[in-house]
């Protein structure tokens, strides 16, 4: 079997549009993986037609030898590494391609060929909005009645918008009545996070943690910004809040450098930002030799949140993985529905991905550049 091409679909997604991308072989069967960079999708998919003349021809089943090759060897890296995010997202998504054509060739889950079923359903967390402590307190608790146990906030509308961390436009004090009402409206069982978005500094984020202490929070997502990494560990010694992070970082080599800084308690690598499956599964590998599970980034569509899936089904370190909802015609590009029940998404069966692409939904919902936003 022989890679003949390789193209990438976007869906208008708000915000960030879905990119997937489809790996085709001569023998008629196709690969789907996802590329989804934020607000960078056109950037990605050229990168995707770039490494494309290095791969056709090529024989989709040695996997591990391809994402090297594109890495480190081949003629578009040359002696420089492409471990820069665009690379990097479009080297994730030919990677999941790449295994969801080696599960149909195998004629089994994806699961199957990374050792097996460690877990038949991934447990979820979901977003709550809202401006007052009263309307997040609301979306929280008919969040919990749709069966979801682990819910995300952000500091607030002021401080999430805010580029300069040493301009302090939020106040803490406003965040932690936020996450008080929620406490009170879903009981001691919900698993709360926080989502800083890198925004603050060390003594920013200690302030606001201190504050949240009382409110029993999960995790503290990215306080700092992750270039220096040496700013996680003075966050993490001073809280008493988990720390997670970072969905920024690229490849298992700077996971490492994290967690031997004992900078986390969960680690967060977005398998579209951070080398696919063969990247992420190292990175989870990495992790649980220093006890700590990980929790994907997930921001994106069906075909991310079903690698997703396959990878947290497999690993015995998994901490809940982001899901997010809201977007009521998700399914639509899909032939088969995921299947999301009591705060947790069902292992999707089926060779590959368990998945395959509505064409007619996918037209429905294609975004191509020079569309609106």
């Amino acid at each position: 079997m022989k890679i003949v091409d390789i193209d990438t679909i976007m869906i208008n997604s708000p915000g960030r549009k879905w990119t997937i991308v489809r790996v085709h072989t001569d023998e008629g069967l196709m690969g789907l993986g996802e590329a989804t960079y934020s607000n960078k999708e056109p950037v990605v998919c050229a990168a995707v037609e770039h490494m494309k003349q290095e791969l056709i021809g090529c024989d989709p089943a040695r996997i591990e030898y391809l994402w090297y090759y594109l890495f480190r060897q081949s003629s578009l890296s040359g002696i420089w590494r492409m471990s820069g995010p665009v690379w990097m997202s479009a080297l994730s998504g030919i990677d999941q391609a790449l295994w969801d054509i080696k599960g149909k060739v195998a004629g089994m889950p994806v699961v199957e060929l990374l050792g097996g079923v460690f877990r038949d359903q991934v447990e979820v967390y979901t977003h709550f909005g809202g401006s007052t402590p009263e309307a997040a307190a609301a979306h929280a608790q008919r969040l919990t009645e749709l069966g979801f146990r682990a819910l995300k906030g952000g500091m607030g509308s002021d401080s999430d918008d805010q580029f300069d961390p040493y301009v302090e436009t939020g106040d803490p004090r406003q965040t932690a009545a936020r996450f008080e009402a929620v406490r009170q409206a879903v009981g001691p069982d919900v698993k709360l996070f926080i989502d800083c978005h890198g925004r603050l500094t060390v003594s920013g984020c200690i302030r606001l943690a201190r504050i949240l202490e009382p409110f029993d929070l999960y995790a503290f997502e990215d306080p700092v910004p992750p270039d220096d990494l040496s700013a996680y560990p003075k966050v993490r010694h001073a809280i008493n809040i988990p720390v997670m992070g970072s969905e920024r970082l690229n490849t298992r080599s700077q996971f490492r450098q994290l967690l031997d800084l004992d900078g986390v308690d969960i680690a967060q690598p977005d398998l579209m930002y951070a080398g696919g499956i063969t990247e992420v599964r190292k990175i989870a590998a990495i992790a649980d030799t220093y006890h700590v599970p990980i929790s994907p980034h997930n921001t994106k569509g069906p075909v991310g949140i079903a690698a997703a899936t396959h990878l947290m089904a497999s690993i015995p370190n998994a901490a809940p993985m982001e899901l997010v909802t809201g977007i009521d015609w998700r399914d639509e590009i899909i032939t088969e529905p995921l299947r999301i029940e009591a705060g947790c998404i069902l292992l999707p069966q089926g060779p590959g991905w368990g998945i395959e692409l509505d064409m007619d939904g996918v037209e429905k919902h294609r975004w191509r550049l020079g569309d609106p936003r």
